[in-house]
């Protein structure tokens, strides 16, 4: 009787090391027996990623191999959510801003606030705007601040030195310190089909909206499109059309790039990272450009456009090596540089901030250190209420806005249809 137990035993004992020893080859690669995290994101995060991070992160931790997979921006946040209602998906991804309310709705990501992550540990070592967006009242931090878009206002030199006006950052921003005092000067530096005072209607949106505090919708899910900030921001546009002050380009388009290239529109409203569009598409304009603060609305001139958040999806089966990975990309000084100083991404660690790699005179700009401007803005910025029918409402106010400009409808008339079709489309 105690052989045939001891026979059982020897066969159980064989059965959970067989087990142990095929889990441990599921865990592994075949690149000698590497643990592998796959990654998601977009271009031309994939390339950031694989030409700097990944690099620097295996040398790091070599019993690690990260695998890197991009999307079509246009297709990947609906990509990235059917895979997790599907128990399917990465083990880490990325999330830009205008997305992160619904996946923090889902709960599909781990929280990073419980143990063993504890992500509140390095709460104080992010800026409040993108901790207070990646994290909710009760205690649910779904992802890390990756990257943030303290906005600013970009302006061409040489539109304004031919119009007789200074152009440094200091003396342009003594002339257009308000939002009324740009309306002043737009007919100042326009010229009726050949140039403009500003590129994009709806940045001005988008920069009072966070200005004055407001939101496209209050706690109970009223919509708010036609309170007095944004209505204040609708005559802004309707005054800046009347003086043919806006470019009639469509954003991005072949024409609009090509205004960058001739120098033919006075300000764009953008997040830090346009400074890297500029460079790529206005070649040989060295020293021609500047930065300074947007105009101020109600005393304020700080606010945001753009940011990106990195997490870790909750059918992971490599959670610790994940974990690793997202705080290599969100806290690394060597990686946050290297992927300043290739795209100008912009990092939410405030360690970093004053680094001297962060505030090297920039020679595009004509040697200003644009970081004295966008490190005073990340560190004013106060992140707005947010709900998943703001990109309803967003694209309803640049519906609304092209009405009533090119389409010459009243103001009124156009207000009154977006805020029927927001309605009609809201969740």
């Amino acid at each position: 009787m105690k052989k045939k137990y001891l026979i059982w035993f020897v066969f159980i004992l064989s059965l959970v090391l067989l087990t142990a020893c095929s889990s441990e080859k599921e865990k592994a690669n075949s690149d000698g027996g590497k643990k592998e995290i796959t990654v998601w994101t977009w271009p031309n995060n994939d390339q950031t990623f694989e030409e700097i991070t990944v690099p620097l992160f295996e040398e790091e931790f070599p019993d690690i191999k990260v695998k890197v997979q991009a999307f079509p921006q246009g297709d990947y946040h609906k990509k990235l959510a059917s895979a997790l209602v599907a128990n399917e998906g990465p083990d880490v991804a990325m999330v830009e801003i205008g997305n992160v309310i619904n996946f923090k709705d889902m709960g599909m990501f781990e929280n990073l606030n419980d143990a063993p992550y504890n992500a509140s540990e390095y709460k104080d070592g992010y800026l409040d705007y993108f901790w207070d967006y990646a994290s909710t009242k009760d205690g649910y931090v779904f992802a890390l601040p990756k990257n943030s878009g303290p906005a600013a206002m970009f302006y061409n030199k040489r539109v304004f030195k031919d119009a007789g006006l200074p152009t440094d950052p200091d003396g342009v921003h003594d002339l257009l310190k308000t939002w009324d005092d740009y309306i002043d000067l737009a007919e100042k530096l326009s010229i009726s089909g050949k140039q403009w005072m500003l590129a994009t209607p709806h940045k001005i949106v988008d920069a009072i909206v966070q200005q004055s505090g407001t939101s496209y919708f209050n706690g109970e899910g009223e919509l708010l499109i036609d309170n007095e900030h944004f209505l204040y921001s609708y005559k802004l546009i309707e005054q800046l059309y009347a003086k043919d002050a806006i470019a009639p380009f469509e954003e991005w388009s072949p024409e609009w790039n090509a205004s960058i290239q001739n120098g033919t529109v006075a300000t764009y409203l953008y997040g830090n990272w346009f400074g890297k569009y500029l460079k790529n598409n206005a070649e040989g304009s060295d020293g021609e450009w500047g930065v300074t603060y947007a105009p101020s609305y109600n005393g304020k001139s700080a606010y945001d456009n753009g940011g990106d958040f990195i997490g870790i999806v909750k059918t992971s089966k490599k959670k610790e090596s994940a974990w690793e990975f997202v705080k290599f990309v969100t806290q690394n000084h060597k990686n946050l540089e290297e992927m300043y100083k290739k795209d100008d991404l912009y990092p939410t660690y405030l360690e970093v901030l004053d680094e001297d790699w962060m505030n090297n005179e920039d020679s595009f700009f004509g040697g200003q250190i644009t970081n004295e401007i966008f490190k005073n803005v990340a560190e004013d910025m106060a992140a707005p209420f947010v709900t998943t029918n703001d990109p309803i409402a967003s694209d309803g106010i640049k519906s609304l806005i092209t009405n009533f400009t090119i389409g010459e409808m009243k103001m009124e008339e156009a207000l009154d249809q977006a805020i029927k079709e927001i309605e009609a489309r809201k969740k």
